[in-house]
This record gives C-alpha cells, sequence and structure tokens, in this order.
C-alpha cells in the first residue's frame, strides 16, 4: 500500500487537488480479531506452524487503540489541506515503524558500499 499510494499522489496532477495518505493503524479494540472474524475452514500446510485463531483469541480486548481516537484522527487527516503521504496511528504501529526504520538504516549502511559500487566509470553525481 505504501508503494501504491507513493507512486498514485505523484502521478496525480496539482491542478485536482487529489491528497492521498496511507495510514498505518496499530490494533484497535473493535470487533475485528473477535466474533468478527472468520477463520474459515481451509488450512494451508504452509501456515501450520501459525494458530491465527488463538493468536487473535489472545489479542482480542487487549489492543492499545481506541476506535472513536482513531477515527478523529482520520476525519482530520481527510479534512487536512496539506496531508501526509502516510501517518502512524496507534503507539503499538508508532512503536513498529521505528523498530523497522532502525534495522532498515542498519541495513542500508551495512550494505552501503554494494549500494555505491554499480555506477559506469566516471560518472559524478
Amino acid at each position: 500500500m505504501e508503494g501504491f499510494t507513493e507512486a498514485v499522489q505523484k502521478e496525480l496532477k496539482p491542478e485536482w487537488n487529489i491528497k492521498l495518505t496511507c495510514i498505518e493503524p496499530g490494533g484497535f479494540r473493535t470487533d475485528w480479531a473477535g466474533r468478527s472474524m472468520d477463520f474459515g475452514e481451509n488450512e494451508v500446510a504452509a501456515y501450520d506452524h501459525l494458530n491465527a485463531k488463538e493468536r487473535m483469541a489472545k489479542r482480542h480486548g487487549t489492543q492499545a487503540g481506541d476506535p472513536p481516537k482513531a477515527a478523529k484522527v482520520f476525519y482530520d487527516l481527510a479534512v487536512m489541506k496539506d496531508p501526509p503521504i502516510r501517518c502512524i496511528v496507534g503507539t503499538d504501529a508508532y512503536s513498529a515503524i521505528n523498530q523497522k526504520l532502525e534495522t532498515y538504516a542498519e541495513n542500508i549502511k551495512k550494505f552501503e558500499e554494494w549500494s555505491n559500487s554499480t555506477d559506469v566509470g566516471g560518472y559524478k553525481a
């Protein structure tokens, strides 16, 4: 979704005044992981090490997020004159994104030599 949102935003003409925001939410105390969750009948062998029903049951009702507060943030983003291209919503999502960014930065630095080794000879940036 991130890539799609970024690509489409670059293709929209400014005069159309269409803005996109990729909302990256954490867990919210809705019934999504409760009785409204449909686990289906077919089990796929590739996922036999995961017990989704058990994981969702443990998570249900313990999420940090308050749905009405999220709705307020979503609304504020929708009516914002110049919204961000992405917005993290929820303390758990915020923490996870920051961990991802730290790991990503470490990986970029670790492979810096490779990243900068593929230019045509004599190329000046």
